[in-house]
């Protein structure tokens, strides 16, 4: 959500039982499909699915389908996620509760970010919202607003300000897709359900918004998990520590049993690659890695040196910033139009057509159709992140090939990346599904893993 970008939220449904238990070491919290919670109207299509097998290592065979064809507790906090469809509803859900007794709020799980917040009763201005709103005033032995004067107040939020006639602290925060939220600030009770008895984090300190606005896709709130005093993470830090780790599931696909999130440190397994993380003292709440190129159709991209794609700290510029609100990936201008060239070239080889319209963010569309009727195979190139250290991410085409509808009703795959020119550069979580990423701040970097989401 911090990041300026098409957004696709992550959505931690939080579920809330007054009989919820004590933390454990670490919290799981189950991943689901948005579509479970938000299911599609009758009769609505699906986008064209892509039926994809690796054709060999540089390549993969795409094979068109009509229609999409969706597949069917331990000691630390893991709970579900509802992953949305990018663009039209592109939310991640996970469930949670707030007060005593709880009351049921769907939150927006965003690392570009920190505040957690949930829109109050009574409202000034809100969005419309799913789930009950929730009101503070019933849940009076665990809701404590902060006074002005705190240092939960001045001395971590960015822009405090003071209610006059209360003496509570004021919070106001505005993302990069121009969405905000007011109100005030305070702590209650968190519970989050990786089980149906729910685990109890109390004194949480939270924002309670009376004035809301923007992308949050029905909603409460967002929960955040950035790097900074007040995300959950650091919150709950002295019980999971400062580790947590996700798999965000095939946004097209209705199997809820898959994605996760979990705080705490889990087993990592044999095929997580890891990379520095960075701190930029600029933005310092955001995950930092340094990128050092791309392959496309097994080959090195050339003419990416400096890029943009590594940290310099003097002037907050370059680096990669790994986000799970933020939907596609977008690299600095030079590396991108690499990318993209060097992609063209090998998706005509493949028999990719290139189609002149350009769709929305993107410049790179193709036709896989052909004019001879039926659904005919073509070879796309496969394309590799290079991170330092030496970790790798070989994506997966589904990971970088978005459908869209053309004026001419056809179905058209565009490039899912874009062109940054503000020295942001941003791992989307797009790109991102069907990896496990771990994000560790006390061994101070992040892995990757492919194919984790089942696992």
């Amino acid at each position: 959500m911090a990041l300026p970008t098409i957004i696709l939220l992550l959505v931690v449904v939080l579920f809330f039982s007054s009989n919820a238990t004590q933390p454990p070491r670490t919290l799981h919290i189950p991943v689901l499909h948005r579509d479970a919670v938000f299911p599609p109207a009758p009769g609505a299509t699906s986008p064209i699915s892509l039926r994809l097998h690796a054709a060999d290592a540089t390549h993969y065979t795409v094979q068109l389908a009509s229609s999409l064809h969706s597949t069917a507790a331990d000691e630390r906090l893991r709970s579900p996620v509802l992953s949305g469809l990018p663009f039209d509803s592109g939310e991640y859900f996970a469930t949670v509760g707030v007060g005593d007794p709880p009351t049921r709020a769907l939150v927006v799980i965003d690392t570009g970010s920190d505040l957690i917040w949930l829109q109050c009763a009574p409202c000034r201005r809100c969005y419309r919202q799913l789930t009950p709103l929730y009101d503070p005033r019933r849940s009076s032995a665990t809701h404590r607003r902060i006074p002005c004067a705190s240092p939960r107040c001045r001395g971590v939020l960015r822009y405090p300000g003071c209610d006059a006639r209360t003496g509570g602290c004021v919070y106001t925060v505005v993302y990069g897709d121009g969405s905000s939220s007011t109100g005030d600030l305070a702590t209650d009770r968190l519970v989050v359900f990786p089980d149906d008895d729910g685990i109890a984090h109390h004194n949480v300190t939270l924002g309670c918004g009376h004035d809301n606005g923007g992308l949050f896709e029905s909603a409460a709130g967002l929960l955040g998990v950035g790097r900074g005093k007040l995300s959950f993470p650091t919150q709950v830090a002295d019980t999971y520590g400062r580790v947590f780790s996700y798999c965000l599931g095939d946004r097209m696909s209705r199997n809820t049993s898959t994605s996760y999130l979990v705080f705490g440190r889990a087993p990592e397994p044999p095929s997580m690659a890891f990379t520095p993380l960075r701190t930029n003292p600029r933005r310092p709440s955001l995950y930092y890695v340094d990128m050092v190129g791309f392959s496309v159709g097994g080959e090195r991209v050339a003419g990416l040196a400096g890029g943009g794609l590594a940290l310099d700290t003097a002037t907050g510029r370059g680096g990669v910033v790994v986000d799970s609100g933020t939907a596609i990936s977008r690299f600095a201008r030079d590396a991108y139009a690499a990318v993209r060239d060097a992609f063209d070239a090998r998706a005509a080889a493949g028999g990719m057509r290139k189609v002149d319209d350009n769709f929305s963010v993107f410049d790179a569309c193709y036709d896989v159709y052909g004019y001879g009727g039926g659904h005919p195979k073509v070879r796309v190139p496969s394309i590799v992140l290079h991170f330092a250290g030496g970790a790798d991410m070989a994506l997966p085409p589904a990971n970088y090939l978005v459908p869209v509808v053309g004026g001419d009703r056809r179905t058209h795959f565009c490039l899912g990346f874009q062109a940054a020119d503000d020295g942001l550069n941003v791992l989307g979580n797009v790109q991102q599904q069907g990896f496990g990423v771990v994000f560790d701040e006390e061994r101070g970097r992040i892995g990757f893993a492919p194919n984790r989401c089942s696992a």
